[in-house]
């Protein structure tokens, strides 16, 4: 059964492009990658002040010093101030970063709270990098019987192009969320629902990123999952208003709920917003590109086991997502990994397109970016392969259509 009016790219039968030295193609790839990375390291080390790391420091000493609400930008102002060795700017607007994210992860910098500004970020590129390994090492275990050079390859394309590696180059954290959602999606695959759910919570620190994976693991009724997921939510939202109380931690909900954040998108409504300027109709614009998204969810739920749900969920979050920024794009590492077992190449490609439009990023005036191109058709075209060559689970499929007959009794 074809997926409703969409045409597969290709099938698994199908035999693809494939170089005639793969292996020295591969090592090229892996070489170019890595390079690249190490570039990207290299400049936030040189600019540690320009990394967001630094405003996690910052924010980190005014949580310490008590100076009033995380979320102002004075008190952010006054915290930067007070990381030994930095020298802050005048002006609260002259910061470079804003720090939005939930209270709980200033607790990143607490370890580099006596460090300067400069050996907090440089310490936390090793984080980031070791945390990009270990993302690797989960990823390599799904490689099904890929070659190890073709699966380096697959792997490096994945978490190194030039848009992902804007992780390092900002000092990020998605790196240490993408290994919860690779342990949650093989804890899926074993059937360890409370894990893998306990797990997935911990991602709802970015919350734009998991919205659609958990309406999946409704659709696919994985209750356990669900209830795991929403025990560590909890426990995350209870330690934020300890330690910032409730009024703080609800600013917390609108700190990422400007137009300029909206307009850094990489996703749909970062088009949207740069085209009208306007927060309410980008916000418009997510709900009505959420609930397609969530069609589409329902529309192939008996294609696809959870574990491929999961992933095709976290991949459709990075393109519909209100706030979701360039190194979000590690979370298509699941999906991609599923197009690789035989599609290889593809993925490798697709990783250097990346690069490439990140090189290009932005292309001319209009609110189109590169990058937003390249994504959106990638995710695209590798959701339609992996839906059409699914291989849904027995013990699912039960449920669901149980489910079904009750509905169409109802009717």
């Amino acid at each position: 059964m074809p997926f409703p009016g969409i045409r597969a790219p290709s099938s698994p039968g199908d035999a693809e492009w494939r170089p005639r030295s793969p292996r020295a193609v591969a090592a090229a790839s892996i070489g170019g990658s890595v390079a690249m990375a190490l570039a990207t390291t290299r400049y936030a080390v040189t600019y540690p002040e320009s990394t967001d790391f630094a405003g996690v420091v910052a924010t980190h000493q005014a949580q310490a010093a008590d100076l009033g609400c995380i979320y102002s930008r004075s008190v952010q102002l006054a915290g930067a101030h007070l990381v030994p060795g930095a020298v802050g700017p005048p002006l609260p607007a002259d910061l470079i970063w804003h720090f939005n994210e939930p209270p709980i992860m200033t607790l990143l910098a607490a370890p580099f709270a006596a460090l300067k500004g400069s050996t907090a970020v440089n310490l936390w590129e090793v984080v980031v990098w070791v945390a990009i390994a270990a993302c690797a090492v989960l990823l390599w275990r799904a490689r099904g019987g890929l070659s190890p050079w073709v699966t380096a390859a697959v792997v490096a394309a994945l978490l190194l192009n030039l848009i992902a590696n804007t992780e390092f180059g900002l000092a990020q954290n998605d790196a240490l969320l993408l290994i919860a959602a690779l342990l949650t999606i093989d804890l899926l695959r074993k059937h360890q629902d409370l894990a893998a759910g306990l797990l997935l919570g911990l991602v709802a620190v970015k919350p734009q990123l998991i919205f659609l994976a958990v309406i999946a693991l409704v659709i696919h009724q994985r209750w356990r999952v669900l209830a795991g997921c929403a025990a560590t939510v909890a426990a995350i939202g209870s330690i934020s208003i300890l330690m910032v109380g409730p009024a703080c931690s609800l600013q917390w909900l609108g700190s990422a709920t400007k137009l300029e954040e909206f307009q850094i998108g990489i996703g749909l409504p970062g088009t949207i917003a740069r085209w009208t300027g306007s927060a309410g109709a980008t916000e418009i614009a997510f709900l009505l590109l959420a609930v397609i998204a969530v069609a589409v969810l329902i529309a192939i739920r008996r294609r696809v086991d959870t574990p491929q749900f999961a992933a095709i969920a976290l991949t459709l979050a990075v393109v519909v997502g209100l706030h979701t920024l360039a190194y979000d794009v590690l979370f298509l590492a699941p999906l991609g990994m599923m197009v690789a077992q035989s599609r290889p190449w593809s993925v490798v490609a697709a990783g250097w397109v990346f690069t490439l439009a990140q090189l290009i990023y932005p292309d001319g005036p209009g609110p189109v970016f590169a990058t937003e191109v390249a994504v959106f058709v990638a995710v695209v075209i590798g959701v339609i392969f992996v839906v059409q060559n699914g291989t849904p689970s027995a013990e699912n499929q039960p449920g669901i259509a149980a489910g079904g007959r009750r509905l169409v009794a109802t009717i």
